[in-house]
């Protein structure tokens, strides 16, 4: 019995001691130099851009959607493992206080998450809704009362396989009651909508406990929960633990076929597949792209453009360098063909997909700046980064360790 009372504490300390680690490489790594300067920057720039708005600025549909989405999304982490399956399912009802300590942990984790962005978004809500301090302090409060809310309905749907029904309802809820909050609406159509929670949370969801903790279910939460985890500390370096999961995506994997089937074009063919379909790496490869068009439109036109997608491409070049491992953790290492079509067939596919990306910021920073000269430049010297970064330091460290 005192085991299982000291069993959280003992899996928390596990995983902490191991991503310590990956998080101190992390934070010594350029990548994060990089996030640094994007950030200070970002700021500088935040705040300029805050004081041109006006009060019309539709803030309370940003924040609704953001907090929305910050508060409705609630992963958890048990730090279960596929073993328990066979060692703690037969003493589950001894497991009340391991899970309580891990739903405290959940909340504790995630509503820093919620006080990370409150912060950032009080200079536009002071500046474009009201200044009233005291009254944002209490939309925290109340976004802490529905995120716990939220924890405790997703720990009742674990009890139940399928909960897409319980989700929406759950969503819906959670986006109207802060929709609700922010634009100030009558004090008696919100105790309507808190009604409501209370009447889905005795009638359905709390009912949820009765039956069976579905273990499966947790366990494949866990699961994702730790992949995106290994998924960033695979930004510096091979995680062993990682496993990647393979996504059709035929709708681009024809791609494939512009290269041929000679012995120089076959590691290019699985190069380019991988990227396409193993992992996480064209996600990320999208979604920095997204984030930085997103940059472009926020922020001063003109350089400023041009140091987005300088920047953002950088961090998509350090993020995929973990590509090439690929190879090595694929059963193709079968391939009998000579090493060199390997490097260089990597750093070919690497440099594309980083050529692909800073012509379509280049493109991007035309059609909003509307100068020639600036997408020119952006375009000229990110080609030039580009090519300095594949053939400069990644090749040599691909030569030189033979990994990256």
């Amino acid at each position: 019995m005192e085991k299982i009372k000291q069993l959280w504490m003992v899996r928390r300390g596990e995983f902490w001691q191991e991503a310590s680690r990956y998080l101190k490489l992390l934070g010594n790594s350029g990548f994060m130099f990089s996030l640094y300067i994007l950030i200070l920057g970002g700021g500088v720039y935040y705040q300029r851009w805050i004081k041109g708005l006006s009060s019309d600025f539709p803030t309370e549909w940003i924040l609704t959607a953001v907090f929305g989405i910050l508060v409705f999304r609630t992963p958890l982490r048990t730090f279960l493992k596929s073993a328990d399956l066979v060692f703690l399912l037969p003493v589950e009802k001894q497991l009340a206080g391991y899970f309580r300590q891990a739903l405290i942990y959940n909340g504790l984790l995630q509503g820093t998450s919620i006080v990370f962005v409150w912060a950032i978004a009080m200079p536009l809500y002071r500046h474009t809704v009201s200044s009233d301090i005291m009254g944002y302090l209490i939309i925290l409060v109340l976004l802490f009362a529905v995120k716990a809310w939220n924890l405790y309905a997703v720990w009742q749907e674990q009890h139940v396989l399928e909960s897409t029904l319980y989700d929406l309802l759950r969503g819906f809820l959670t986006i109207v009651f802060i929709g609700m909050v922010l634009f100030k609406t009558p004090w008696w159509a919100v105790v309507i909508v808190i009604l409501a929670i209370v009447v889905l949370t005795l009638s359905i969801i709390q009912p949820l406990s009765k039956h069976l903790l579905k273990w499966d279910k947790l366990l494949a939460g866990e699961k994702r929960q730790l992949e995106r985890f290994y998924r960033l500390a695979n930004m510096i370096t091979d995680v062993p633990k990682m496993r990647n999961r393979m996504k059709p995506r035929r709708w681009l994997t024809g791609l494939t076929e512009l290269y041929g089937y000679g012995q120089a074009q076959v590691f290019k063919k699985f190069y380019l597949k991988t990227f396409i379909r193993s992992g996480e790496y064209l996600g990320i490869w999208f979604r920095l792209l997204l984030i930085g068009i997103l940059l472009m439109i926020l922020l001063p036109k003109g350089v400023t453009s041009a140091i987005v997608a300088w920047v953002f491409t950088y961090l998509t070049a350090s993020q995929l360098t973990a590509l090439y491992n690929e190879y090595f953790a694929s059963s193709s290492t079968s391939f009998t063909l000579s090493e060199k079509y390997l490097k260089s067939s990597f750093l070919h596919i690497y440099s594309t997909v980083l050529l692909v990306q800073m012509v379509i910021f280049s493109l991007f920073t035309l059609f909003i700046s509307r100068s020639l000269e600036i997408a020119g430049i952006t375009l000229l010297v990110g080609l030039a980064l580009i090519y300095a970064f594949t053939y400069s330091y990644v090749k040599r460290k691909v030569n030189k360790t033979g990994t990256v």
